[in-house]
């Protein structure tokens, strides 16, 4: 597989389109923490009633994951791309015209939240997908852009809610977000997805002549010639078929940018059961394979943990600013902080995942016990000055950044490169369950307790219960001298749309 070189540069176009897809989606949930304070003014009812919507958007952005996953089974990425852009689009050009919260709850919570799934899950799962030895860095380029959006969002919402009212800022946010469908139209196959729909293609086809018992070999072999030289993959021309003294690829055949060897051809000729690779696609027999590996498991859990704690801060943050003395714009300017933070630490966890010498596990461990340790500061009164919350954003953010940077690729040293695509939607599900979970709870904490302080101390207890979580994984590996996915390989195939 081409790594960030001339053989393969759509890769970076990519990560350019899954960049500013972050950008638009995590951009806007990032924001409602300032609507929250327009909102409390406008409607009557209470802060846990508004931060439920927040935490619903983000829960289903994060949680339909495996909904995601299945249609990327069922049809291309582009595809599942063009409708989530859809459903985000539709769902933010009716916000204007809320009359209640019930509205907003299902409009913003659910279509747009649902939307933004489909738009990040494909987008990002692609950019993993398409490099191999600089998986790390291409993914935290990607990921890079929902620091960004953090950065410009905030701020640029709240000059549209100065400007225009909530209600006109919302129809502004929906005309930026027509630009997902640009970005949706430029996702195309990876050369690993390539390879797999042309063997899916020949198994389907070979399957059918084995049905017929008078087919020759010779007819066999043409099929294999006539599949290789098909139109497979689109805007890239068919190569005629070279020997290996010539071209040097050890026996291998390229057609349409599919390298598929002699034996790896044979194999689906002699096989008894051609369509076995397909099968062994299917949705239960992949969940049973994670539900089977304990390290992704805990994985699971940690995100679950992880996601109840960070989401605290992001969507209670600036009403939470506002009671300590700051107003609208200096609130919306530290969550801004925090999103920088978070995009610089983007950059570098992809930099340093990239780095053979670093164990990208206890990388994650290390930051993500440093991320609880920092929020700590969040609800002490000695951080409360513009200065003293900026240092503790910019800090928390950066390694903020550093967990989602490294997301994908500790996923992929978990499971491996073939279920890739499955393990991000069950992750996606529990990165939601903490969404949805968190914003209620911590303002519910603050009510009961009257102090809003206390809902950033569970925030930040939780985040560090979710590292010492984490720390199970290579402590167990060394008492039951367990290997690590880099070690093992999963046979399954990578998940392959078939539209």
């Amino acid at each position: 597989m081409a790594c960030l070189d001339v053989e393969n540069p759509w890769g970076l176009v990519i990560i350019a389109s899954a960049f500013w897809i972050q950008f638009m989606a995590f951009g806007m949930a990032t924001s409602f923490g300032v609507y929250i304070v327009e909102l409390l003014h406008h409607f009557d009812v209470s802060l846990a009633f508004i931060s439920l919507i927040g935490s619903i958007n983000v829960g289903i952005f994060l949680g339909a994951g495996p909904l995601a996953s299945i249609l990327m089974r069922k049809m291309s990425y582009r595809r599942v791309c063009f409708l989530g852009a859809v459903l985000s689009t539709c769902g933010l050009i009716v916000l204007p015209f809320t009359m209640n919260m019930i509205f907003l709850l299902f409009f913003y919570g659910i279509v747009t939240g649902l939307g933004y799934c489909l738009l990040y899950v494909p987008s990002h799962t692609m950019s993993g997908l398409y490099y191999d030895k600089h998986r790390s860095l291409a993914t935290g380029v990607a990921t890079a852009g929902s620091g960004l959006g953090g950065i410009v969002f905030p701020n640029l919402v709240q000059y549209l809610i100065d400007e225009y009212g909530w209600r006109g800022s919302f129809l502004v946010v929906a005309g930026i977000n027509l630009n997902a469908f640009v970005f949706s139209a430029l996702l195309r196959d990876s050369p690993l997805q390539k390879k797999q729909k042309a063997k899916e293609k020949l198994a389907i086809e070979l399957k059918e002549i084995k049905r017929n018992e008078s087919s020759s070999q010779f007819e066999k072999e043409n099929l294999i010639k006539d599949v290789n030289a098909s139109e497979l993959v689109l805007d890239i021309p068919v190569t005629k078929e070279k020997s290996p003294e010539k071209n040097g690829t050890n026996g291998k055949t390229e057609a349409n940018g599919v390298n598929m060897s002699a034996v790896e051809r044979q194999s689906l000729l002699t096989s008894e059961s051609p369509d076995e690779d397909v099968n062994s696609n299917s949705i239960l027999s992949v969940m049973l394979a994670l539900l089977k590996n304990v390290p992704f498991c805990i994985f699971v859990v940690n995100n679950v943990l992880w996601n109840f704690g960070t989401v605290i801060p992001l969507i209670l943050g600036p009403e939470y600013f506002t009671t300590i003395g700051f107003s609208q714009k200096e609130s919306a300017t530290l969550i801004s902080l925090f999103s920088g933070g978070s995009f610089v630490g983007c950059v570098l966890g992809g930099v340093f995942g990239n780095i053979p010498k670093i164990n990208r596990i206890y990388l994650f461990i290390v930051v993500n016990l440093g991320v609880g340790i920092v929020g700590l500061f969040i609800p002490l009164e000695i951080a409360h000055s513009m200065v003293g919350l900026a240092i503790v954003g910019i800090i928390w953010g950066t390694m903020f950044g550093l967990i989602l940077g490294l997301l994908v690729v500790v996923t992929a040293d978990l499971v491996g490169i073939h279920y890739l695509g499955d393990a991000m939607g069950f992750l996606m599900l529990a990165n939601g369950v903490g969404c949805i979970i968190g914003p209620p709870i911590g303002g519910w904490i603050g009510e009961a307790t009257g102090s809003s302080a206390a809902a950033f101390y569970v925030s930040a207890f939780t985040v560090i219960v979710s590292g010492l979580l984490m720390a199970i994984i290579p402590v167990s590996r060394k008492v039951c001298k367990t290997p690590s996915k880099k070690e093992q390989d999963f046979t399954t195939e990578v998940a392959i749309p078939v539209g």
